[in-house]
């Protein structure tokens, strides 16, 4: 199986994907507003419990933002998320005994043959390209407004991720 996670500070969201690219799980976890280590050790339990769980062969992780995003991006919030991204990564590797594959979004998005067009809202699109891919399996739930709810599109970045990683997976073994 495979493990995708898409990590935030808030937030992480988490897919697991078969070999045949069966969505076996998919969801979101909230992190309250505790010290980075701390939201890191419940991300460490939460890990424990999945590989009980599940049998996870394979992690590939959302690499963070790198470059700031037209104003709505700090030095601060970057490093933040980077120093959070390096303790979860501890984390897969001391539960799982290997270390995750990071994978860019665009990158992911382009191995799963997601294209999205300059000026589209990217949240959306990614939402309603995994709602076609998985409509049984990722449904979406909206607020009173009529917007998925939070977290929705964590979940889906981490389906984009995991079948990212199962293509890269593929193109590995063909190539050996």
């Amino acid at each position: 199986m495979i493990l995708g996670l898409d990590i935030s500070t808030s937030v992480i969201g988490y897919s697991i994907i078969d070999k045949q690219g069966r969505l076996v799980a998919c969801n979101f976890m909230k992190l309250k507003t505790l010290a980075l280590e701390e939201r890191a050790e419940i991300f460490y339990e939460f890990l424990c419990v999945l590989s009980k769980k599940h049998d996870i062969e394979h992690i590939f992780i959302e690499e963070p933002f790198s470059m700031f995003g037209g104003g709505r991006t700090t030095a601060g919030t970057m490093s933040k998320l980077q120093r959070f991204n390096g303790m979860c990564s501890f984390a897969v590797r001391r539960v799982f005994g290997k270390s995750a594959t990071l994978i860019s979004a665009n990158k992911a998005r382009g191995l799963v043959g997601l294209k999205i067009k300059r000026g589209e809202d990217t949240k959306a699109k990614v939402i309603e390209w995994c709602q076609k891919k998985y409509p049984r399996d990722f449904i979406i739930v909206l607020t009173n407004y009529g917007n998925p709810k939070p977290g929705t599109d964590d979940m889906a970045d981490s389906i984009v991720v995991g079948l990212a990683g199962k293509e890269i997976l593929e193109e590995n073994k063909k190539n050996t």
